[in-house]
């Protein structure tokens, strides 16, 4: 009698190879190793588990979706978190080390991803907090520099410390000259010119994303005008700051595609 065939497992053990604190019980980030033929496009996101059941240490009961900030090339799979206070995922997920276990599903989520558009010369990407998960990936990935003639990666954060992956993104900017500028925001106090030196002086106090895109400064800032013809913008982080951009970039002729017709505007929630 013929068996049959045995169904693939929807998701496999994976060992954290490095953690990197940007700021104490707040902000990390996780090395894995890459599970065989995981695929992924760059925006898009995984489902990580944890086996929090002391009862079943083999088992992960529990399951949340992060984005990977790795090139789909890389061998190694990483992700960036924030600690949520008295969350049930988040802090066992901070206190993992290396040779720890991490299960991964072998699916991929996300529309985030710039096979959203069509066309194109100019790429914004603004995100807040760790929405910056799935930019990270596109800029580590060559293809991205090879499709748009200028880049605008806007990060949005409450204080200079939460500004992760800033000095690989500053590298990156003097890789890629006049391709790529990297804006750093914060809200709650002023920046300096060593945290963003592509500013000048005048450009360096505190403000919401809204506010900036309101008066003109985040125009001036990357020095290069949101032309909905030739600009394509991504928008990712709180869910509040998304609705509000949205808001005021339909005004300005931004717009999400709908079936059969591409457009210039992709969000996506991330808190």
């Amino acid at each position: 009698m013929t068996q049959p065939p045995v169904a693939a497992p929807r998701y496999t053990k994976q060992t954290v190879t490095r953690q990197t604190v940007w700021v104490t019980e707040k902000l990390f980030s996780l090395t894995v190793t890459r599970p065989p033929g995981f695929k992924f496009v760059p925006g898009q996101f995984a489902r990580l588990g944890l086996a929090l059941d002391p009862t079943a240490p083999d088992i992960p009961n529990e399951w949340r979706a992060y984005s990977m900030v790795s090139a789909p090339s890389e061998n190694e799979l990483e992700f960036y978190s924030v600690v949520v206070p008295d969350g049930k995922f988040s802090p066992p997920l901070a206190q993992l080390r290396v040779g720890d276990a991490l299960w991964i599903n072998n699916s991929v989520f996300g529309f985030l991803t710039l096979e959203a558009f069509a066309g194109g010369e100019d790429l914004w990407l603004l995100a807040t907090g760790t929405g910056l998960s799935a930019y990270l990936s596109m800029l580590r990935d060559p293809a991205t520099f090879k499709r748009f003639k200028h880049i605008v990666l806007v990060h949005g954060v409450r204080h200079a410390v939460e500004l992760a992956y800033r000095d690989e993104l500053l590298s990156l900017m003097q890789q890629h000259a006049g391709q790529l500028t990297y804006l750093p925001i914060t809200t709650q106090e002023p920046l300096t010119q060593q945290l963003s030196p592509s500013l000048r002086p005048t450009n360096l106090a505190p403000g919401r994303l809204t506010t900036l895109l309101r008066s003109g400064e985040l125009e001036a800032r990357a020095g290069l005008s949101l032309d909905p013809s030739q600009a394509r913008l991504m928008l990712c982080g709180n869910p509040a700051m998304v609705t509000d951009m949205r808001s005021l970039l339909s005004d300005r002729g931004f717009a999400a595609g709908r079936r059969g017709v591409p457009g210039n505007l992709a969000v996506e929630n991330y808190w």
